[in-house]
This record gives structure tokens, C-alpha cells and sequence, in this order.
């Protein structure tokens, strides 16, 4: 009879817990999230300074999890970044709060599609992941002009699904190939490096993007030009791209930042010095990110700051500059001229780790 009650009982115990999910949108505050969830302002005013910076700058989209019991308050986990999430407990009518690891959750998936439409179209019908094309498009980039695809060609994709209960946070492809009756190209991700080499230890990127940011034009190249604030000719030492303010700028190679604040007519600026004698300088932002300073290292395609409209500007856009054993040059140019190959003790490392990788997962590839 008693294990009779116990087991009436189970259903009635789930159901007095339930669980919230909120989303963090563009105008939510932590102050907001409180008052929403009738808790009390003090939690905020007994965190930590540098967490409550934290909390004040919150990503927009991320997923806020809440869990009641018979609709009372007992737990919120909120991500402060993509590692560390905030803890909320209330215990006895108290509140407390930790910081925790974020746990994710990662599931190895495969999938091989033709094109028959167009790349975006096809991928995401397959598998319902519109990160997916971005990815690929990143990689292949420098090898592969999608613009003209043919069609009939084949994509084949070995990657990891991210996830935090259940939601798909981040995907990233540990091989790919893109394949059709004009070339087969292969991209390994580098377990070491986390750069993607072809099987002959050929970086599929050079060392430096395109271009460090999506744009809609150039409005002034390399070169003498009549400039248009100072009216007389003088020398352009970079590039300005066009978008709209507040649009992602990416660091165009791996560096050390040396420099972050105000240049005279550059506005607020970012420098970054590279290997091989190499320094670019991104300038007229709007600003930068949260963890920018002078002395970080970091990597190709690193956000570092945010076009915009600072110092003798005439509209929004960056002025993107590269200079070469202290000479510039024009980065127009940059594109081709820097590969990257694997030699040495790391070079046969990446093929003892792919030939292994190739025979786990029945890839018929011939290495070189």
C-alpha cells in the first residue's frame, strides 16, 4: 500500500516543478529580469564588481532558464559568456548566488548533400542548421568561389553539435569536402591549431582574410587621393569599407594587440602586430567588444571592434590599413600573398591525426 502511494505521489512532485525559458532580447536588463521575476534588487547590488559588469552586458538571444516549484522562484541559471553562467538560488527566503560552469552537451554528426538549388538552401533542408553555410563558406573561402557552384556538386561534413539542454549553441565541422566533376577539395580541422588544412598539410586560409569585414563597397582604395575633409592631395594608407555603424570588425590575422584607443584623425583605433613583420591597423570605430585591451592575443576573425564614424570621417566605414616591415602597403594585395604549410614535428603530427581520422571514419582519401 505505501509503495502504491509513493508511486500516485511521483507524478504529483514533477508537476509542482516546472521550468521557464526566457529569452534575452536587445532592450532586456538584469534590473528588468528581476523586477519580471519578483526578485529582489539587492542581488544585484551584492554581486561583485566585475560581475556586475557581467550581468549589465548580457548577450542578446541567450537563453535565461528558470525553475519553479508550485510557481514560486527556486533557481535561474543566466550565461554571462560562453563558458560561465550565473546561478541564482533562493533557499529559506534567502538568495544566493555562484558562478558555474556552463555544461554542454556534444553529439557527432555526419551529413553529405548535393546541390541542386543553391548552397544555403540545400544545407539547411538537410539539416536544418543556418550556421552551417557560413562555416563552410569560411573555410573554403580562399579556394572555392560559391558564386558560381555547379550544380550537382557534392558536400560532405563530419561535425560537432554544440548544445545546452537540448539547444543548439554552436556547431563546428571537423571535416568537410566539396566535391564535383571540376575539383575535390578537403579541409581537416587541426585538432593542434584549430586551422583547416588539406591532406597535404596546406592551410585551406592564408594568413590573412579578404577582408576584416562584410561590406557593401569601397569608397576609397590605396593610394594618392584629393582628400574630402582637408581638401588636398595626399597619400591614403589603407582601405575604407563601407557598412553600416555597429557592424562587426574581425581581426584579419593571429596577433597581439598594441594599440587600442584615439589616433588624431583615425578615431578610435585598434593595431595589431603579426608575425613576419606585419601590423594592421582598423580605425574610425564605433567602438569595441568587452575584453579588448592592449597586450591580448588573438585570432584570425576575432570580433575587435565595431565600424563607425570617429576622428575626419565623412560617413560610416572603416579605414582598414596593413604595413609591412614598417612600410605600408596596399591590403587589397594581402589576399594571396600569405600561405600557410605545415613542417616539421607539427606536420607529421596533423598526418599521424588525420590518417587516423580518415581510417575511423571510412574517408577514402589519398594523403600525401
Amino acid at each position: 500500500m505505501k509503495k502504491l502511494l509513493l508511486f500516485l505521489l511521483i507524478p504529483v512532485f514533477i508537476l509542482a516543478y516546472r521550468i521557464d525559458i526566457q529569452k534575452w532580447n536587445k532592450f532586456s536588463t538584469f534590473y528588468g529580469f528581476l523586477k519580471q521575476n519578483s526578485l529582489p534588487y539587492s542581488i544585484y547590488y551584492n554581486l561583485p564588481a566585475k560581475l556586475k559588469r557581467y550581468v549589465r552586458n548580457i548577450a542578446k538571444n541567450e537563453t535565461i532558464f528558470i525553475l519553479r516549484e508550485n510557481n514560486n522562484f527556486k533557481e535561474a541559471l543566466i550565461p554571462i559568456n560562453s563558458q560561465k553562467q550565473l546561478q541564482i538560488i533562493k533557499n529559506n527566503n534567502k538568495y544566493f548566488t555562484k558562478i558555474i560552469p556552463i555544461i554542454y552537451n556534444t553529439e557527432e554528426k555526419e551529413v553529405q548533400v548535393t546541390i541542386n538549388s543553391y548552397l544555403s538552401y540545400d544545407l539547411y533542408k538537410a539539416t536544418h542548421l543556418s550556421i552551417l553555410t557560413n562555416k563552410i563558406i569560411n573555410i573554403f573561402n580562399d579556394r572555392i568561389n560559391f558564386r558560381t557552384l555547379p550544380k550537382g556538386t557534392t558536400i560532405s561534413i563530419i561535425y560537432d553539435e554544440k548544445k545546452r539542454f537540448s539547444e543548439i549553441r554552436d556547431v563546428k565541422i571537423i571535416f568537410a569536402q566539396i566535391k564535383n566533376r571540376f575539383y575535390s577539395v578537403n579541409a581537416f580541422l587541426n585538432p593542434i591549431d584549430n586551422r583547416y588544412y588539406d591532406e597535404k598539410g596546406r592551410s585551406l586560409r592564408g594568413m590573412f582574410l579578404k577582408a576584416p569585414l562584410r561590406y557593401t563597397r569601397i569608397s576609397s582604395p590605396f593610394g594618392m587621393r584629393f582628400h574630402p575633409i582637408l581638401h588636398k592631395w595626399r597619400m591614403h594608407d589603407g582601405v575604407d569599407f563601407v557598412n553600416k555603424i555597429g557592424t562587426p570588425i574581425h581581426s584579419v590575422a593571429d596577433g597581439k594587440i598594441i594599440y587600442k584607443g584615439w589616433i588624431r584623425g583615425y578615431g578610435r583605433s585598434v593595431e595589431i602586430r603579426h608575425k613576419n613583420g606585419y601590423m594592421t591597423l582598423y580605425a574610425h570605430l564605433h567602438g569595441w567588444p568587452k575584453g579588448i585591451y592592449v597586450g591580448k592575443w588573438v585570432k584570425q576573425g576575432t570580433v575587435i571592434g565595431y565600424l563607425g564614424n570617429s576622428g575626419l570621417s565623412t560617413g560610416p566605414h572603416l579605414h582598414f590599413g596593413v604595413m609591412h616591415n614598417g612600410k605600408w602597403i596596399n591590403p587589397l594585395k594581402l589576399k594571396n600573398n600569405v600561405k600557410i604549410t605545415l613542417y616539421g614535428k607539427k606536420r607529421r603530427r596533423f598526418f599521424a591525426y588525420i590518417k587516423q581520422f580518415t581510417k575511423e571514419n571510412n574517408i577514402n582519401i589519398a594523403l600525401k
